[in-house]
């Protein structure tokens, strides 16, 4: 399975080389948060582009990670309430478990 994941990361690469180095030539004009950048090449504003995807990508996972770890830590708190709380049931001594005697009034 390493060597399918090896050839299809290794295939990957090889395919990006390949697109840049085919519009190496092209360059595109940018307007970006109102300022004007002029023929700024291809490769930068895709590599520019996949770097803050990356970057926005990973924050919000961080983000999911701490809400995630958050209710783990939450979960394991009440288990541990529940555990002690089970604990001390077992702990209590066994009342007399027979009927009561009924008293006949007669």
């Amino acid at each position: 399975m390493k060597i399918v994941r090896l050839f299809f990361y290794l295939l990957l690469v090889f395919l990006v080389v390949y697109l840049f180095a085919a519009n190496a030539d092209q360059s595109v004009d940018l307007q970006f948060f109102g300022r004007e950048y002029l023929g700024v090449g291809l490769y930068w504003v895709v590599t520019g582009s996949f770097g803050l995807g990356f970057l926005i990508a990973l924050g919000l996972m961080g983000l999911r990670e701490v809400r995630q770890r958050r209710e783990v830590g939450r979960l394991r708190r009440h288990n541990d309430r529940i555990n002690q709380e089970l604990a001390e049931l077992r702990a209590l001594p066994l009342q007399d478990l027979a009927s009561p005697t009924s008293t006949k009034d007669d």
